[in-house]
């Protein structure tokens, strides 16, 4: 009787998270990209690999390593798509990311006396380092985070963290086989073994992704109560906004804000994430949005230079944004459609 791989129920479970993720129109493109990629990447795989160890399919052993130098890059494009920096150009991101991995791909396949864990290995580890060094990040920097899931990202990085180094440990000991011992058996248990605890480890690691990056609805608990300087902060904020359209500059960060109030930057971060439960980032383009609405209503400037206008960059992340706050993209705010 012929048994089904376990790593393909990993498959059909990262490739059917996959498509949810693609489907949810509310986060932002270029996260559904590579996280998509990434779950995909996963199913591939675990289906290469319940080729290679239950069929003994040659061309699946292959094919599984230029698969895998791709788990980590595509993991660390994902995280980095939620900070505002990815989103600015993540075109010109995707290109530098994927340009080293082909050319990983490429000397994989170009017959090189290395074995294929060792590009596996570099990769991997590089990533590693790479996504270890968004950890400092705070909640200003996830543009696409609310600070009160920021406990959750953070889980969600350290988990992707262990598991890429469990991902470099199990290359070593395959390597180490393969240089040492030279047995088949071995080797396929150690990738066997590696390939689907890992597969398995990541699908549960990122299960709540699709919570983390749902926007979320009504007001938002906060950690702390607002004290009345917060208060006071906020309403001179509110106004500073108000008086000087400082919003329209898409430059602006919460550090130069802080300057032109005189006040310490922590104290202007902490009165938004207390009353508002958002990040300085949600909150600015708040302002940007109905700066937005406004122009829409009362000219019939093209969509793309009301955006400009306003303070966004990137149309994709105007469109997001836009949709999050009105529940309409601006094309059907104009029209007056109510319809999303």
């Amino acid at each position: 009787m012929t048994t089904l791989p376990l790593a393909w129920i990993v498959s059909v479970l990262t490739s059917i998270a996959a498509f949810a993720l693609s489907q949810d129109t509310r986060i932002p493109f270029p996260v559904r990209l590579f996280f998509c990629t990434f779950l995909l990447t996963l199913a591939a795989a675990g289906l290469l690999l319940g080729l290679r160890l239950s069929f003994d399919t040659r061309w699946a052993a292959q094919l599984q390593p230029l698969v895998a130098v791709m788990v980590a890059p595509s993991a660390y494009l994902g995280f980095h798509a939620l900070t505002q920096n990815g989103m600015l150009d993540w075109q010109k991101l995707l290109l530098v990311n994927g340009a080293p991995v082909a050319l990983t791909q490429v000397a994989i396949l170009s017959g090189l006396p290395v074995s294929a864990d060792v590009f596996v290995l570099g990769i991997t580890s590089i990533y590693l380092f790479r996504l270890a060094r968004m950890l400092p990040c705070n909640a200003d920097d996830f543009v696409h985070v609310a600070p009160h899931a920021m406990r959750i990202l953070r889980s969600a990085i350290y988990a992707t963290i262990i598991l890429l180094g469990m991902m470099v440990a199990s290359d070593l000991l395959v390597l180490a086989a393969s240089l040492l011992a030279g047995d088949a058996i071995v080797l396929s248990f150690l990738t066997g073994i590696s390939g689907v605890f890992t597969a398995f480890i990541f699908v549960v690691a990122l299960i709540g992704a699709p919570m983390l990056l749902r926007p979320s609805k009504g007001t938002l608990a906060s950690p702390e109560n607002p004290t009345d300087s917060d208060r006071e902060m906020l309403a001179t904020l509110d106004a500073f906004m108000n008086d000087k359209h400082v919003y329209t500059d898409s430059n602006l960060t919460l550090a130069r804000v802080a300057r032109r109030l005189s006040v310490p930057v922590r104290d202007v971060s902490t009165a938004i994430n207390r009353i508002t439960g958002e990040n300085f980032s949600r909150y600015i383009n708040g302002f940007r949005v109905r700066h937005a609405q406004d122009a829409l209503r009362k000219n019939e400037l093209p969509i793309t230079e009301v955006m400009f206008d306003a303070g966004f960059v990137s149309k994709s992340s105007f469109n997001t944004e836009f949709r999050r706050i009105t529940g309409r993209t601006p094309s059907q705010f104009r029209s007056g459609r109510e319809d999303v």
